[in-house]
């Protein structure tokens, strides 16, 4: 997840990166690998970012998802 942020962009100030990194794995353990733009941004809701209007965010967390999907859980705790 980290990495997907990193590569959409979705890190700005790093104000809320932390918030949204940890939400984003969450989403990811509670809806699964399958995000739409909409349930990301529903989810999100609570995290404050004082940068953008999340575009970049949503797209992260979307790659991130996919991303994981294809990361076995060992390989992706180290």
């Amino acid at each position: 997840m980290q990495a997907a942020f990193r590569e959409h962009h979705g890190l700005q100030c790093g104000y809320c990166t932390p918030g949204m990194v940890m939400s984003a794995i969450d989403i990811v353990n509670r809806k699964g690998h399958a995000l739409d733009e909409q349930t990301i941004r529903a989810e999100l809701e609570g995290n404050l970012c004082r940068c953008t209007g999340y575009h970049n965010i949503v797209k992260a967390v979307a790659a991130g998802a996919q991303a994981m999907a294809q990361t076995p859980l060992t390989q992706a705790a180290e």
